[in-house]
């Protein structure tokens, strides 16, 4: 584990980072799209910065698939797809914490929970404020924001590209062109 974090500690930090970012973002659009009373705006930028958010993701974790690639083919290092997955967990323990302390909160009517998972969701909605727009759909006559599973959901679009990307960074394949 100590390897681990001396090799991928620096990214994994940078791939939160980059969600606070993105989510500030995120909520800052869809508050504006809110107050402008616009369901279809407010879920439009909430797509756009989701979207946005796993570009950033994209980018950082296929440049670790690419340099980890080098060190296997000098032999310095072996095939392992689980970095990625590790990362991930890395960079979304704060995420699926707080998402714990949500659910808690939903499932049990204890002032105590309701208290820490009230300012759980207020943090949550500063680091995952790009799906702000996109939880305010309604389903069925509820929120998707009212669904305690969503608070697990909003993480995996992260996993699945953090793991593509350090998969085609690892055997060179590109989405983007570079000139």
């Amino acid at each position: 584990m100590k390897k681990f974090m001396e090799r991928y500690s620096y990214e994994s930090v940078h791939l939160l980072l980059n969600q606070i970012a993105i989510g500030l973002f995120g909520m800052t659009l869809a508050l504006a799209a809110g107050m402008a009373d616009n369901d279809a705006l407010r879920t439009a930028t909430s797509v756009f910065a989701i979207a946005f958010f796993l570009f950033l993701q994209y980018i950082t974790v296929w440049k670790v698939g690419a340099q980890d690639r080098l060190s296997h083919d000098l032999g310095n290092l072996e095939k392992n797809y689980l970095v990625p997955v590790w990362m991930w967990l890395l960079s979304n323990s704060l995420n699926l914490v707080l998402a714990l302390f949500i659910s808690l909160a939903m499932w049990f009517d204890v002032p105590v929970l309701s208290t820490v998972g009230g300012v759980a969701s207020v943090i949550k909605l500063i680091i995952e404020g790009m799906y702000t727009g996109v939880l305010a759909i309604s389903v069925g006559g509820a929120p998707l924001n009212s669904m305690w599973f969503m608070y697990f959901v909003t993480t995996l679009p992260a996993l699945c590209v953090v793991f593509a990307a350090y998969v085609l960074g690892f055997n060179n394949v590109t989405l983007t062109k570079k000139k």
